[in-house]
Order: structure tokens, then sequence, then C-alpha cells
């Protein structure tokens, strides 16, 4: 419930921003509608890529919010408290136990009564102390025998995109296999991944590095990272959790895209790279459906068994200045199949820059396949307050518009205030996209030309004060002229 002062508050915020609500619905190229649920005094909705490609301005001030009358509301950019401190798609510290590793039948699986544990829990349901003893299909261990690591998710609510396995550095090439099961109960076991790589190698200057291992989203409250081969240990192994999550009131979740590709080029832009022959591709383009600000890149080489160095670029507008491209990222791709194993690169992060939608791929040599570039980011969020009756809709795509200056964040202060500290507006969603001027609104009109009366004038006092001189210069000389003719007469 919101507070007199409070709506006092909203009152006074609507009333000063009148003036700056000019702009027209009729300006923009596009809409979208905003479908919420219940009701609620402001709300928040997240930009999709669709809404990126209608954008003008990359500050993003052709984006509004109107209600039912076609009136916009008051809206700006906003950033949930918890974005600030907690990122979804991040990875996660986890607690782990050291357990002995059960021999497992010839098909992989571990037998029911392989190995039997003592647990302890604490009173908000977190593992405190794991026990466990081999049963008697498992053969007797050695002091120097390998252990299996016991993951503790079951504070997790979200899905599991991968594991991240670390160890100390320093300790030369290293190639290790795992296998990954997982329980809710501790009790009966499924497979998850049954044979994964992980590496660290030196080759000619080159470091290959994989540390993930993908889970593809399962749900599981523990999880049981197993060796499989007999290499040398991993010296300070660490385990960690990658989630996936929706987005939320909260926070937004880190979105995956898949860049589309425009071909191959012979040459390429970044000189400390090799040239090519001129008739190999050793660059690839591709292009995003608007302009992004990106967070982190996967690439994957289309050939097993090859491996390139590569540069990732982008661009913020189109052009031929080679200047333009930025770099993002510097590695090592890879893609190595051994039977049905497939190992490849991890992802990498990309250096900040400015929003683009233009990128290139440039390998030290030729590929002959174009990779498959995919790119993540965090989508933008607006919050809006709730005046005028709904629906409400999303415009964006305006050479013309641009958003009013609003205090939404002492409005939102003042609600949070009332409903408590973490209090959020609620998340809103995006409807399927109506046009309304469609991509004309896009082109700024052309500038008309109107009649300059000052300068027409000025023009003509010149012309006539020159006509004016032109006929006193004559008269003079014609007066001249007759004084001469009388005197020889």
């Amino acid at each position: 419930m919101i507070r007199t002062r409070d709506a006092l508050l909203l009152g006074c915020i609507l009333c000063c921003n009148t003036g700056v609500r000019a702009a027209s619905v009729d300006q923009y190229a596009y809409a979208w509608p905003v479908q919420t649920q219940g009701s609620g005094s402001a709300w928040q909705v997240e930009l999709n890529p669709e809404v990126y490609a209608a954008v003008v301005n990359a500050d993003l001030r052709d984006v509004a919010v109107v209600n039912a009358d076609g009136e916009t509301v008051p809206a700006a950019l906003y950033r949930p408290l918890a974005a600030a401190a907690v990122v979804h798609d991040d990875l996660l510290t986890l607690p782990t136990f050291t357990v002995p590793a059960p021999v497992r039948a010839a098909s992989g699986q571990v037998p029911s009564d392989a190995i039997r544990l003592q647990i302890e829990r604490g009173s908000d349901g977190k593992l405190r102390r794991v026990d466990a003893d081999l049963g008697a299909s498992a053969a007797p261990t050695t002091a120097d025998a390998r252990h299996d690591l016991l993951v503790d998710a079951s504070t997790l609510r979200v899905p599991l995109a991968a594991l991240r396995i670390d160890w100390q550095a320093g300790h030369g090439d290293i190639t290790a296999q795992f296998a990954i099961d997982a329980s809710d109960d501790l009790q009966q076991w499924r497979a998850l991944q049954s044979r994964a790589t992980v590496i660290h190698l030196t080759q000619s200057g080159n470091v290959l590095e994989r540390h993930e291992i993908g889970l593809n989203g399962a749900r599981a409250a523990y999880l049981r990272v197993h060796r499989l081969d007999d290499g040398a240990e991993l010296p300070g192994m660490t385990v960690q959790a990658r989630t996936v999550a929706s987005s939320t009131s909260a926070q937004s979740a880190r979105q995956w895209l898949k860049a589309a590709s425009d071909g191959a080029d012979t040459k390429r832009l970044d000189t400390s790279l090799p040239p090519g022959d001129g008739q190999r591709p050793i660059a690839w383009r591709y292009h995003l459906p608007a302009p992004l600000s990106i967070e982190a890149i996967r690439l994957e080489l289309a050939d097993d068994n090859s491996l390139a160095r590569v540069l990732v670029l982008s661009r913020v507008h189109p052009g031929e200045d080679a200047a333009a491209w930025a770099r993002r990222a510097n590695l090592v791709a890879f893609r190595l199949r051994q039977g049905d194993d497939v190992t490849s690169n991890d992802e990498a992060f990309a250096t900040p820059a400015a929003r683009a939608q233009d990128w290139r791929v440039e390998a030290a040599t030729p590929l002959d396949h174009p990779p498959v570039l995919s790119v993540a980011f965090t989508p933008d969020r607006f919050v809006f307050l709730a005046e005028g009756t709904g629906p409400y809709r999303l415009v964006a795509g305006s050479a013309k518009a641009r958003r009013g200056d609003y205090p939404i964040d002492a409005a939102i202060a003042s609600l949070r205030a009332s409903q408590g500290r973490d209090w959020q507006p609620a998340l809103a969603t995006l409807g399927a996209r109506a046009t309304l001027q469609g991509d004309s609104a896009l082109t700024a009109p052309a500038v008309e030309k109107k009649f300059d009366w000052k300068t027409w004038l000025l023009w003509a006092v010149l012309v006539g004060s020159a006509a004016l001189i032109g006929g006193l210069a004559l008269s003079l000389l014609k007066s001249r002229g007759e004084g001469r003719g009388t005197r020889g007469e």
C-alpha cells in the first residue's frame, strides 16, 4: 500500500515532468505491449534484441513507455540492487568434501552398495560433515588411492550450466578426464557426464586450456567428481559451479546470442597477425541483430582436430576505416576429437567496449570453414511509473523523439522506504512487436529551407548601392566629356 507521502511525491514527479511529454507515439517506429500481472505503482521491463535493433541512439534515449492514452509516462534506465553484488551465469564456490572413489562397473555405473555415507547436516540443510565407507563390492583402498570430490549444491535453486575445475599453475602440461554424477539424496546416482576432458597444454608458444565441463542445465542437490585417467594429480584442485537462471526482479540473467555469418575475407585488419596469401580465407565476418554491449565470447571451430590462434574484433559503426575496429579477445581456439569425445576451448572474456553490431574473427592460419561465434550480454532494464491507465506499451526507434529526464530514483527510493528495503518493482515482459511508423521513423526528415529575408535584403542593398555608385560614376564621366567638348569649340 502506498502511503500519502509517497503518493504526493509521485504526483509531484508526474506534474513536474508534463512539459517533457511532447513526443507523440507516431514519432516512434515500433511498439511492444508491456505484459504485467496484478497491480503496482512501478514496473521494470527488460529489453530484448528486437528493441535494440530499432534504437537509433546508443544512449537509448529513443526508448519510452506510454499508457493506454498514448501519453508517455515517467521512465528511466534501471539497475536492480542485487545486480551489483550477484550476477547470474557466474561461477560459484560450493562446499566440497573428499570421499573414497568407488570402483565402477564395466558399464561405467557405480554399484548401489559401493559407498555408504554418514552425513551431518546443519539447520540450513547444508552438509557439515561427510564420512564414507566402501561397500562390499568396492575394492580396498591404499594410502595413495585417488578420492572423489563431493560437491554440495543443495542450496542452489537454479539449473547448472557447467563445473569448472582449476588447479595450481606452474606444473607443466596437464590432461585429465572426469566423470560427473548427480544425486538428490546421496543414495541414487545418475550420470551427467560419462567422460569429459580438461587440459592445459603449451604448444609452439600457444596455450590450450579447457577447464569447464558442461552440465546442460541439469538440476541436482549433490555432484560427484570422479577422476577417470591415471595421470598426475592436479595440485590444489578446486571445483566451482556455473549456473543458468532466468531473469528475476532482483537481477538480470546473462543471455547468449549466436552471431550471423557474413562470409569470409582474404585480408585481415589486425597487423599483429601474419598477412595471408590473398586467396585463402583468414578472416570471417559476422553481425548481430542490433548493437549490443558484449561481456563474453564463445568461439567454436567447425573442423575436428583443428587449432588456431584468433583475434575477435568489433566496431560500432559501419565504414571502411580499419581503425574503427576494436580488439575484443585474443585466444587459442581448438577442437580435438578422440572417439566420441570432443574437447574445445572455454568461453573468453570480452574486453569492454561500446555497443557493437559488426564482428570479425581473424586467424593466424587459414580456416576452411567459418567458426561459430556466440556472444553474451546482459540486457538493459527500464523502470516506469504506472501513470494513467494500462495497458502500457514500450515504444522505440525514433530520429526525432527523445525521452525526458525523470527523477525516477527519488520515486523508487520513496517506494522502497514504505515497502521495505528489499522491495523491487515487479518484472514485466514484452509481447509481440507492433509497427507504428516503421523504418520511416528512424530517418531524420530533410531540413526545410526557410526564406532568409535578411540575406536577400542585404544583397538587395548591396546590389542597389553598387548600381547607385555605378550610375554616379557614369554621370561624372559624361559630364567631364561634355566639358572637354565645350572647351574645344
